[in-house]
């Protein structure tokens, strides 16, 4: 993964905006102006939030488009769980990532921003390892 303390820039921005096939959830783009990606991480739960860029070519890379074209997934939890955005209402699920479809996903908060304000103690810079 690319080094993720560094700001996106605009081109950056545009560039995600241009290759979405859906309306972004409201503070969605602002979360990525001051970093590239996060981790949340509490008792209960573990996410890996990747980086514009990385959302664009993992959604490609695990076929989300073919298997659950509902969703546009934004992370995981490190290992079989992939958390996506439900394109129709900004909501927030979790996704197997073998068998990955509708019918798997599990609604956990209805949208990032929620999630964010939720974790904000623990909502920290991911960088590259």
């Amino acid at each position: 993964m690319e080094n993720n303390t560094t700001p996106l820039n605009e081109i950056d921005v545009t560039g995600f905006i241009r290759l979405i096939d859906f309306t972004i959830p409201l503070g969605f783009i602002e979360l990525f102006k001051s970093r590239k990606g996060a981790l949340i991480n509490t008792n209960d739960h573990y996410a890996i939030i990747w980086s514009l860029t990385d959302m664009i070519r993992l959604n490609k890379d695990y076929n989300v488009g073919e298997y659950a074209p509902e969703f546009f997934m934004i992370g995981s939890d490190g290992g079989n769980i992939a958390y996506a955005i439900e394109k129709s209402t900004g909501s927030i699920f979790e996704l197997p990532f073998i068998g990955m479809s509708k019918e798997e996903a599990i609604f956990r908060i209805r949208h990032l921003r929620i999630l964010c304000k939720v974790y904000k103690g623990d909502f920290y810079l991911k960088s590259s390892s």
